[in-house]
């Protein structure tokens, strides 16, 4: 039986859009505006936004249906200024002659005389134990260093408060 009519798939062979407007239309995902829920929620998804919402969609918190932005992230200069630099007891006891050469510390008779933050550190932290007559002083410390510095009847002057952990 002969053809009356051509398919329009056919006439359009060596069309560079096929019939389907700009280049590239009607190919792969790119013209469907995104998927997912966080793409497209306040534009060309905004009535499957109304509908979920009032559904409660995903929950009580509805996290992914939140509108706007909250809070701000630090600059990486704030956060490194609010970063916690610790040393461990055990640390500070192994790192004694190297300090006392380079000079950054003191010794007077027996005891050693440590600023820790003068050192960049401005954590004590409990893990070792204190053999040597040690006066540290510290921003702060944890309670188990505290503890295991009385033990050992060594000064340990806080420049803040104690925490606990």
């Amino acid at each position: 039986m002969p053809v009356k009519f051509e398919k329009k798939s056919r006439k359009q062979q060596g069309n560079r859009t096929r019939g389907y407007g700009t280049i590239g239309a009607h190919r792969a995902k790119g013209q469907r505006g995104g998927t997912g829920l966080t793409t497209g929620k306040f534009k060309h998804k905004w009535s499957l936004y109304l509908k979920m919402k009032k559904l409660g969609f995903p929950g009580p918190d509805g996290e992914k249906w939140k509108i706007g932005k909250k809070g701000f992230k630090q600059p990486p200069q704030v956060q490194r200024l609010n970063q916690t630099r610790a040393i461990n007891l055990k640390d500070v006891e192994e790192k004694l002659p190297t300090w006392l050469e380079a000079g950054k510390i003191e010794q007077k008779g027996g005891k050693y005389i440590i600023d820790l933050g003068a050192l960049n550190y401005n954590k004590l932290l409990g893990k070792g134990k204190v053999t040597k007559n040690l006066e540290i002083s510290v921003e702060r410390a944890s309670a188990l260093a505290v503890e295991k510095m009385k033990e050992a009847k060594a000064v340990l002057k806080l420049t803040a408060q104690l925490e606990e952990s």
